[in-house]
This record gives C-alpha cells, structure tokens and sequence, in this order.
C-alpha cells in the first residue's frame, strides 16, 4: 500500500501502473479465452482531438470481441500507444490538481498584483487568480513538473512577502494542544483517514484527516485539547498580522515623539546632545520600516518586478533619514547648513504610515467581518448519546451521523434532518424570509438559523466545516475575485500611478531647487534641502491604495449584504451590469407562480389491457424523482392512493421542456405536454384548455391514457413587483412552456403585453427569446452576431428547464435553496421564495455601482489635491514632509466608510 500511497501523491494512474507491471496491453491483439473488451479507433489524430476538447465523449469505442483481424488498425493502435510522449497522457490530467491558500498580508491590489506576478513566473502553476480582500490566491498545479508542493509553497512565501496556508476543501484540519509523545503516537498510528500532524508553535499542532472516514473525536489523544476557535480560524494570521503592525505602530510612536519634542521645541538641551539622540532614536524607528517596507517594496521588485506603493515610503524615508544624517555629519564637521536634518519627518512619516495602515486594515476587516455569513457558525452543539442525555461538545468535534439536540431560541449550529420533535425556524439571516418556516420530522435544516419555542433533535448531514454557512461565505468570497471592467481601469490606472508619481517628485524637485537658487537666494546646498522636503511630501502624501480598494471593497461588502438578505451573489460583475438592466425575463411555472401546483381534474381513460389503477401506478412510476413542478404535484397526488407499488420502468429520460419517456415490459410510456405529444387537438384535452389549466398527458404506445390539469396560484408580490419595474422603466417579459391559456390567463392580471410573452417554448425557444432581445441574431454557423442596439437583459427561473436562457442573459437569477447554490449556473441565487429579493438585488447593485463611482472621484481628487498642496503649487499653503504620512488615512477612509454604508442598503434588500 505505500507504493500506490505514493503514486497517488504524485498523481499517478493506479490502473495504467497495475497493467503495465502485468505487461498488459489494453490495444494489443492478445485476448483472455472468454474474449474482451478491445479499442476502436478509426484514426488516432481524431481521437487525439477527441481527447483534448472535451472530457464528456468517449474517445474510445467499446465492444465485445473474441478475435481481431484488422491488422491495420493494430498497428496505428501501437503506434499511438509508443508516441504517447507527443500527446496529450491522461496522466499530465490526473497530476493536475487545483491548490486554493489562504494568503496573508495583501493590502491592495499592488500586493495582487505582487502576488500574481510570482505564480506566472512560477513553472507548474497555471490559471492563478488572486483576491487581496479575502486573502486568498488558487490556481492549477502541475505535480509532474513542481514535484513536492511544499517547497513550491515556501518559494512562493519567499518571493512574495507573505504568509500562505493551503485549504483543501475535502480534508478538514483540528488545531490541538498535546505533547510530542502523543504526536508519535498518532503519526506511528496508522490511523485510516488521518491525513498530517504539522507543528505550528509550542505545544500547538495542526492535525489534518478526511472526516468522510475518520471522526475528529477519534482522532484526539487522551491528554490532548482543542486549541481556542479564534487559533483554529481562517483570519488567524490577519488577526496576528494585525496586532503585530499595532505593536509595531505603538513602538514607532514611543521612539518618534522625544524626536518630535526635541527638535520642534524650546528646549536647554545642548545641539549635539540632541543630535545624537534623535539620530539613534531615528535609526531604531527606521528599522521598525525595514520589515514593513524595505522588504517587501524590495522582494516586489527583485521577483515579481512590481513597483508597488511600499516604494514610494521606501523612497521617502530614505531620502529623509539619509539627508538627515549627511546633515548632522556635516553639522557635526563644522558646516553651516542652511536646512539642518529633519530627523522628525522620517520618524513621523514612517509612524503616520503605520497608524494610517493599521486603521485601515482594521476597519476592513470589521466591515468584511460584519457581513460574513462566517459569523453565524455557532461554536459549541449539545451532542445527544444512544441514552438520550446531552452532554456540550465543540463544534469542531462533531462527527457525521451524529445527532445533536437543538433547544428553543438557540442558533443551529450545522446542516441536518430533525429526527424528533416540532418548532418554527426562522431563517431570515440566510433567506431574507421574514416568517418562521415550520420544521418537523424528516424536514431540513440550515445552519446558522434560528430556532423558536420547540426542542429539536437533528441528524447533522453536514459537518460545521463544509455546511451551508462555509458555501455560501466561500462563493461570496470566490466571486470577489471576478475582475469588472470598471476593475480593470482601475488596475490600468495604478500601474502607471506609482510611475507618475516618482516621475512628479523629481519635476517637484529640479522646481524648488530653481526657485530656492533664483528667487530665495539659498545655496546649493540649502537648496538642496529645501527641494527635498517638497519632493519627499509629494512621495509620502500619494496613495494608490483608495484607487486600488475602490472596486473590491464595496463588491466584498456588496456580497456580505447580499448573503444576509437570501441573495448570494456567485459573479460579482453581475453587480456592474444589474444598473443597466431594461428587460427582465420569468420564466413563469415557479418563478412568478408557486412552485406548488394542485391537481384540479383527473381522467384516466382504460383500455383493455390496463386498468385504471395500473394506468395511475405507471404515472407515478414516472414521475416519481423528477423534480420539474407538474411532476412533483402529480407525484405528491398520487402519493396517498393505494396503488400497486411493483410497477418497475426501464430507460426512464426526461426530455427538457418536453415530458418524460420510459419503457414498460415491451411498452413505451410517454408523459408530458399534449403538444410535445400531438395530442393538442384531442377533444378531451380541449376542454382541460378551456379551463386554462397546465395539462400533463400520459401515453402507452401512443395511445392517450391519462390526462391530469393543474392549477397555479401566482405569488403574493408578483403583480406589485411587475408594476414597480415598468415604474422603473424595464420591460418585463414571460416565456413558459405551458399552453397559450394558461399563460394568457397570467399576463391579464399582470399586465404584461402579448407581444412580451412566449407560450408553449421548449429550453432552445427560451434562449433564442432572450438572444432577439439582446439584440442577438445567429449566423449560418448557428454562432451569435451582436447588433447596433444591444438590451441587458436579466432572466428569473428556477432552473427547472432554463438553465440555458440563464446562462444566455446578461445576468442569471435562480430561484434555490441553500442547497442549491453551488451547482447553480446563474450569476445570482434567490435564496428565499420572495420575488421582492429581485428589487433589493437591483437597489444593492446600484448603490454598489455609486459608490464604486464615488471611491473612484475621491481618489483622484485627493491624489490630485494632496500632491498639489505636498509640493508647493499654492505656495503660501503646503503639507509638511512630516505629515504626509496621514494621506493613508485621508485617502482610503472614507472608501472604508462608503463601501460600509452598504450595510443601509440590507433594509430594502432584507
């Protein structure tokens, strides 16, 4: 078993090692005495292309055989096989593998950038993508060419400045106090399931495990305990990173006010005393900027070749603090100088920085903190034994299949099914629903509801590490990451800023050293000094970081707000496009009517070979664990009714937008629209159209045996919500699959126009609706070709049959549940069953949309003002080198603040 535990390490195919350590050749001639399954290929090179673009055909086709003559094909058979270097090895596939860290350390989308630029540079590494506000980074590793990822991981670390950790979402890892005899123990353990035991610091350790196999309970030692959540927490190194930088301020302050007393006050300490003082206790502050500043501005531009804003500092301080000193030797040597040293200007800039960074990074991380949907993960459960006591576990320690007891008013703590008892669940804070939903035995929970009067014991399903809470604060997190256009003028911008500005400070510099020769009178040298002061403030006061968190800091926001509200937002530049919507597209089956449809008429129509009952169970048979609504109404129908529970069907598909087809002993058994069915015209069904219900027909061998109508009821809001989007200005629109009545009946009471509604459409209809309304049309390669006037587009459905026309709008909506969320192929998840979350998207992405605008004038008005006013331009009226330093604070804010105000926005979207 170590061999394979090793070839699995490194990515390696078991099944090709096994065959060829057997000299078994799956292409070769050779075949056992029952005969086998042997390869088909018509030519390798269409194979090959078969195998490259996509990973849903089958490259190969199988058959039985006993014998092989084509001796031909043989050979171009092995031929492929000896040539297999030149292609694409399924083995490059299987050593291919998707690596996500959690990065800390990123302030700005500089330190992206930063960090992007290593894992290009970086061989192995592919499709990086990097989010500086959620400190994370993923990409595809290739194991065959980095080999062990560790030492890629410390490379990464080294050029890049900061701290990364990997997560890997199908393992989960315990923090844990124990001794060193009990780690031998359990590495020399063997234990299945058990992943790595890594030391972290002193007696704390990182233990890793698989919990489908082995529960965290298990894994623990005798003498070992769980270290406290907050060492166990993703934010862990951000939180340490940040009180390291407040130390760190805290000292820079202590040294850098007897600098600032010193030299700004009237004070009988004699000149060379006061020299050598402040030059030591600038040389200590100065060393506090190494690892701040010199570093990392140095590691940016040794590996990743990124002047970042840490340069500028750089540059600052140094100018600064080197002038200093060359002015206290000189001093010291007996030169007069007419600008003496300014030992208070490096030591207040270097401190000023790092007050203004640690501020905001704080108030970054207490407003992405706010709207996590993290913070409603409970920490400790009352795990319940086989005797039915209770005994208070952490979180962490639960196991699948546990069952835990839920008392009234407390907050779920995972995902699971109540086993016993009743209550009311409120689930607002995932799903914006404001009423309580009921839960009894067999119903579902969600973590990080509420509970209400009654006691709940739950089977847990899903661990506190993988349930709904985690997925829903990861896609959030994920799709941060997504670049909007507006993002990618904002990074264009910054890449040049930090080059204009360096470029500014030296036209600054030549200005001031002229004017203080030509118009001051000053010497060389005194002008010398004077210049730099100016040039040093337009440095220190530039900031590209409010540029930088414009965009990120309010999307991050933007998804917290969202989430709280039953609206997880899965591509973050759907928040860009929602302010341009002008038609919104429903589908109507689930979306503007109940999803519950009720059966409202029956007629089962014998024949001589089947009953009634036996037409019934063969329905049932049918429909039964197809999730489409009419299915699911008639199967719930047909639920209670005696019937003959031995109906067995074979080949059962469902055709989208169609119905569904099976086979029965030697039957075909058809159930679905009488028009997919060519049973519109039949008199019985006629009367069912009339009537303006959903009809669903069943059929054997074509014969019509059944005929079911249903009844929808149209959701509270809808009327409200259509006529508060033609206030708007935005067209709404309908599509269904249903008959024309039946849909007409809807756009009556809505007030939707016939020309805006389409009836009885299959899922390809739906997509081509919303094509021609964006202004779409199809060349002869049945490829999309845009036109002049192009509309945006939003569509709502359930994802039942239009997962296509969802994925064709500008922007996708689904309505889900929480379960849902992550196979959902919209941009956009309606948590809840209110349509009222389509308004609060739309008012959360314009408020979004303005203030992205607003961080995007500050910042150019501040950079703007701050470096006219650092280098002189109003003359009578500048900012010191020494206080250049607030311009972090100033400049990122009030983007800070704006990107918070947001949270505002959650009444209208709650």
């Amino acid at each position: 078993m170590t061999k394979y535990e090793a070839l699995l390490k490194q990515g390696r195919c078991l099944c090709r090692q096994a065959l060829e350590q057997l000299n078994f050749d799956c292409c070769a001639t050779r075949v056992g005495p029952v005969g086998g399954l042997i390869s088909s290929r018509a030519s390798p090179e269409k194979n090959v292309g078969r195998w490259a673009s996509t990973a849903t055909s089958t490259a190969t086709e199988l058959r039985p055989q006993c014998s092989y003559d084509d001796t031909t094909t043989v050979k171009t058979t092995h031929a492929l096989y000896a040539d297999r270097s030149q292609q694409d090895d399924i083995e490059q596939t299987s050593a291919r593998e998707h690596v996500v860290l959690s990065v800390s350390g990123m302030t700005c989308t500089g330190c992206s950038k930063k960090f992007m630029n290593v894992l290009n540079r970086t061989p192995g590494i592919s499709s990086p993508q990097v989010t500086f506000v959620s400190g994370s980074a993923e990409f595809d590793v290739d194991t065959s060419v980095v080999g062990e990822f560790d030492a890629t991981l410390s490379r990464i670390e080294k050029e890049t400045g900061f701290r990364c950790s990997r997560i890997v979402d199908e393992y989960h890892e315990l923090c844990v106090l124990m001794s060193a005899s009990s780690v031998n123990c359990l590495e020399n353990s063997n234990m299945p399931g058990l992943v790595s035991v890594t030391k972290r610091k002193d007696q704390t350790y990182r233990i890793t495990f698989n919990p489908r196999i082995v529960g965290a309970r298990s894994l623990l030692p005798p003498d070992a305990r769980l270290a406290s959540p907050e060492q166990n927490a993703v934010s862990t190194d951000e939180k340490r990173r940040l009180t390291r930088a407040a130390l760190n301020t805290a000292l820079a302050a202590s040294l850098t006010i007897p600098v600032v007393v010193l030299e700004w006050s009237n004070n009988p300490i004699p000149h060379t005393t006061r020299s050598i003082v402040t030059l030591v206790l600038a040389t200590l502050v100065q060393g506090i900027a190494v690892p701040e500043f010199y570093i990392g501005a140095m590691k940016s531009l040794v590996y990743s070749r990124v002047v970042e804003m840490d340069m500028l500092v750089v540059i600052s301080i140094t100018a600064a603090y080197v002038y200093s000193v060359v002015a206290f030797g000189l001093t010291e040597a007996g030169v007069d100088l007419e600008q003496k040293s300014i030992f208070e200007t490096s030591t207040l800039l270097i401190t000023l920085v790092l007050l203004g960074r640690l501020m905001a990074a704080w108030a970054r991380m207490r407003a992405i903190s706010a709207v996590s949907p993290r913070s409603l993960q409970v920490e400790t459960a009352l795990l319940l034994s086989p005797t039915g006591e209770t005994a208070k576990v952490d979180a962490r320690l639960l196991e699948f299949e546990d069952c835990i007891s839920v008392p009234p008013h407390s907050r779920i703590v995972t995902d699971g099914k109540v086993i016993s008892g009743s209550s009311a669940v409120d689930e607002s804070m995932l799903t914006g629903e404001s009423i309580p939903v009921g839960k009894e035995v067999g119903s579902e929970i969600i973590a990080g509801t509420m509970n209400g009067d009654g006691t709940l014991q739950v089977r847990i399903t899903r661990l506190p590490a993988g349930n709904s809470i985690t997925e829903i604060a990861n896609l959030v997190e994920k799709a941060v990451a997504a670049r909007p256009r507006v993002q990618e003028l904002a990074d264009k911008v910054a890449s040049w800023f930090i080059t204009a500005v360096v470029g500014i400070a030296v036209v600054v510099f030549c200005i001031w050293i002229a004017v203080a020769i030509t118009l001051r009178n000053r010497s060389g040298g005194g002008a010398v000094g004077v210049a730099i002061t100016y040039a040093i403030a337009v440095l220190a006061i530039s900031c590209p970081c409010a540029l930088g968190l414009a965009v990120p800091m309010v999307l991050v926001i933007a998804g917290g707000v969202a989430a709280r509200a039953g609206l997880v937002i899965k591509a973050a530049d759907a928040i860009e496009r929602a302010p341009q919507v002008t038609d919104v597209v429903f589908d109507k089956t689930g979306t503007l009517t109940e999803s519950d449809l009720r059966v409202v008429q029956e007629t089962v129509l014998p024949t001589d070979t089947l009953r009634e009952k036996d037409i019934l169970s063969l329905c049932k048979a049918i429909v039964e664990g197809n999730e489409h609504p009419v299915s699911t109404a008639i199967s719930s129908h047909l639920a209670s009714q005696p019937l003959p529970a031995n109906t067995h069907l074979q080949n059962v598909t469902s055709v989208p937008g169609a119905g569904i087809t099976a086979q029965y002993n030697s039957s075909a058994i058809k159930a679905g629209n009488p028009y997919w069915l060519n049973l519109a015209t039949h008199p019985e069904i006629l009367s069912f159209f009339h009537r303006a219900l959903t009809v669903l027909c069943v059929t054997v061998d074509d014969r019509l045996v059944l005929i079911y109508g249903l009844k929808s009821t149209l959701r509270p809001n809808a009327a409200a919500l259509v006529a508060e989007l033609h206030h708007r200005g935005i067209t709404c629109h309908i599509v269904s699959g249903d008959n024309a009545a039946v849909v007409q009946d809807v756009t009556r009471t809505l007030d939707i126009p016939n020309v805006c509604v389409l009836a009885r459409s299959s899922p390809a209809e739906k997509q081509q609706y919303v094509q021609r309304i964006q202004g779409l049309s199809l060349d002869t390669n049945g490829r999309a070709k845009i036109k002049k006037a192009k509309r945006c587009v939003l569509f709502l459905g359930d994802g039942t049959n239009d997962a296509i026309a969802i994925a064709q709008a500008d922007i996708g909506m689904q309505m889900g549940s929480a379960s849902d969320v992550t196979g959902a192929v919209a941009d956009v998840v309606l948590l809840s069953q209110d349509l009222k979350g389509l308004l609060g998207f739309l008012d959360l992405s314009r408020a979004a949309v303005t203030r992205i605008r607003f961080n995007f004038i500050w910042s150019g008005i501040y950079n703007i003002f701050a470096i006219l006013l650092a280098s002189g331009a109003f003359v009578k009226v500048r900012i010191p080198a020494a206080y250049a330093g607030l311009g972090e604070i100033v400049s990122v804010g009030p983007v800070v603040l704006g990107a918070m105000s947001l949270m505002w926005v959650r009444k209208r979207t709650g």
